[in-house]
């Protein structure tokens, strides 16, 4: 009897399928860490309950997710692994750069960040030294829409990357970023202008680098002191985005 040819593509398509769902769970569950049920995550999958059942158990029992009494997902210590050494060795390339920029900026904060789904995962920082700050935490995710660095990330993606990101918008929200996103890439440079954060404004630059990441060095502060060094800000981006970091 001849091999079984024609089953190959469909085992290969099944696997590929598999690995499109777990990817998609741990970014929902990366976003909102410690917030999301299995009704969540199929609701957000939109999954059967058994299919998101059978995906969660597979990505616990790896190490890859964890579950916590009231039945809670979170990241598993495995890919918690994983991302802190993809995250050091991130920050020690940039870390040379974003210091320039914080110098550059008569001490602003700086913020290093990679995307990761949906989200932006904050990796380094440069903290200011002005008493009235904007600062965020390393390890945090922040949305893509409503942030300078994630605006940024999404005008480096391709065109077909950016539009499957915009469909988990809403239609208002899709075509004020489509518009941004034209902006930034004839300018280089995303803006926040209290979009996420009364009171705070920045703005941001992002490559694709190091295997295909996608990698943003944004600068908040507190908008009257933005507006008013915003070009000083805006010529240390351009200069950083010329960095060899990006080459590396």
């Amino acid at each position: 009897m001849p091999p079984a040819e024609p089953d190959q593509p469909t085992n290969r398509d099944e696997g590929i399928q598999v690995l499109r769902r777990a990817t998609a769970a741990l970014d929902e569950i990366a976003a909102e860490p410690g917030r999301l049920r299995l009704v969540d995550l199929g609701e957000r999958l939109g999954l059967a309950k058994s299919t998101t059942r059978r995906l969660l158990v597979g990505l616990v029992e790896v190490g890859l997710a964890s579950v916590d009494s009231q039945g809670h997902f979170s990241l598993g210590e495995r890919l918690l692994g994983f991302g802190s050494a993809a995250g050091a060795h991130v920050s020690a390339i940039f870390r040379p750069t974003i210091e320039r920029v914080a110098r550059a900026t008569d001490g602003e904060t700086v913020d290093l960040s990679i995307l990761r789904g949906q989200r932006m995962w904050f990796v380094d920082q440069i903290e200011s030294s002005h008493r009235l700050r904007a600062v965020s935490a390393v390890g945090v995710r922040f949305p893509l829409e409503v942030t300078a660095n994630g605006k940024a990330a999404l005008a480096a993606l391709p065109d077909a990357d950016v539009e499957t990101a915009l469909s988990k918008f809403s239609p208002d929200i899709t075509d004020g970023l489509r518009r941004e996103i034209a902006e930034i890439r004839c300018s280089g440079i995303a803006f926040d202008r209290e979009e996420h954060t009364a009171g705070i404004s920045a703005a941001a630059v992002a490559r694709r680098v190091m295997g295909d990441n996608v990698i943003a060095i944004s600068v908040p502060a507190p908008t009257d002191r933005f507006l008013e060094k915003e070009q000083r800000i805006v010529e240390a981006l351009r200069i950083a985005a010329d960095s060899p970091a990006w080459s590396r």
